[in-house]
């Protein structure tokens, strides 16, 4: 089994994210040790103004990510299921018809640390993202419209991000082992 982190960035013309229409302008990944999610290696960061289209970014990042065997890459990140994994098989259907549906994700191994960061935030929804101290209105929008410069801005938020995200997955990597004892007394 090989973890890695895992995030996309999209354009959306929307006020909110929409996972069907929306363009995937980067996708990030970086490989983790599977103890302490130390990371191995650079982050890899895949982008549309590389390649020259989203269409040539995805079939880039299918070489590492749609393999013959799913433990090749277990994406770990946060709200995979709700909003990466859903765009990024809504787009691989839109430019190669590949029709990859739930059963596929059935089959996938993902670890999406959001229901942790729900059970932070005492079961509730609204805040499980503010650990990462996301703003409320998302600057990639006016960044990849503003051409190189904020493309350049986009690398950046990429890379905090990633790094934030990859310090809190390995503190959760350490501490919640320890609360294994105390769960085992509750339900013995």
């Amino acid at each position: 089994m090989v973890e890695y982190y895992f995030d996309i960035e999209t354009y959306s013309l929307g006020e909110k994210p929409n996972v069907a229409e929306d363009k995937i302008i980067a996708i990030q990944y970086q490989e983790l040790s599977p103890f302490e999610g130390n990371p191995r290696g650079d982050l890899q960061i895949l982008t549309e103004w590389d390649y020259g289209s989203e269409k040539a970014l995805l079939k880039a990042f299918a070489k590492v990510f749609l393999t013959e065997n799913v433990w090749d890459f277990v994406p770990i990140g946060f709200n995979l299921y709700g909003f990466d994994l859903p765009s990024l098989l809504s787009r691989y259907d839109r430019h190669f018809g590949t029709s990859h549906g739930l059963a596929w994700l059935y089959d996938k191994p993902v670890l999406d640390i959001k229901p942790t960061l729900v059970m932070l935030e005492k079961g509730s929804f609204k805040g499980c993202g503010d650990i990462f101290g996301k703003r409320d209105l998302n600057p990639i929008r006016a960044w990849y419209e503003s051409g190189d410069t904020g493309h350049a801005q986009i690398v950046a938020y990429i890379e905090h991000e990633a790094y934030q995200f990859i310090r809190l997955y390995q503190s959760l990597k350490w501490e919640i082992p320890q609360l294994k004892p105390q769960f085992q007394k509750v339900i013995a």
